[in-house]
């Protein structure tokens, strides 16, 4: 089976064993990430992922604005985003693997890494990939600090922006509609034990931002004072 790429981007089915249906494992928090934090790109910054810590290894995922910054979800791992009606999304979706986040010596080719783009509201699932080994413009990290790719048998830190209008991750996607989007990353061993695994929602279903909100608000009181001096006159 073959996939269109995109950015350097080839996506290319996988199979892990029992990875379909693991559930959360570890400590899920809207926090930072363990040293060195999140380095792909510049100013960005290290905060509101959601992470699974597993011994020394750090999965990490995170929704942010495009080209703006990080979007704080509160304590969930729900992002409200706006659509757009462009090709691309107003968000992008950002991944973090770091092998060595409390120490030790392994290394990112130790693990299988395996990732899913969703629309939960449509029901359509992309193709699985490992966003490791596929995404060649990743940034790595290890020996020689931050490096443009990543190789998976020298380094221990692996990261991405991506976003879900690129070709290949979601088939079908329409920036546009309405819809609750889910992004899955799972680590396992090469045995294709389940290691760890986190979730985030990228959330497009039309909830108004508290500005938006304040609008409203002051429309429909406006709109009340009309009606009052019409029935007055």
């Amino acid at each position: 089976m073959c996939f269109r790429s995109f950015r350097n981007v080839t996506l290319v089915p996988i199979v892990v064993a029992s990875l379909c249906t693991l559930a959360h494992a570890g400590t899920i928090n809207n926090t930072s990430l363990a040293p060195p934090g999140f380095y792909n790109g510049s100013g960005n910054a290290n905060s509101n992922f959601e992470v699974d810590t597993e011994g020394n290894l750090e999965l990490g995922l995170s929704i942010i604005k495009r080209f703006v910054g990080p979007i704080n979800p509160g304590n969930s791992n729900v992002y409200v985003v706006s659509t757009s009606a462009g090709p691309l999304a107003t968000w992008n979706f950002e991944f973090s693997v770091n092998t060595q986040a409390g120490g030790g010596t392994n290394l990112l080719a130790n693990f299988i890494y395996s990732m899913t783009v969703s629309d939960v509201t449509a029901g359509t699932t992309g193709p699985t990939f490992d966003p490791v080994r596929a995404i060649m413009d990743n940034s790595g990290f290890g020996p020689s600090g931050k490096t443009a790719g990543v190789n998976v048998n020298t380094e221990w830190g692996a990261q991405n922006s991506e976003n879900p209008g690129f070709t290949g991750f979601l088939p079908g996607f329409n920036a546009n509609n309405h819809d609750l989007y889910k992004i899955v990353l799972t680590a396992s061993l090469q045995t294709g034990a389940p290691v760890g695994s986190v979730t985030v929602f990228a959330d497009a279903t039309g909830v108004p931002e508290p500005g938006s909100i304040g609008l409203v608000g002051l429309g429909v009181i406006g709109l009340g004072f009309v009606r009052r001096q019409k029935r007055r006159a």
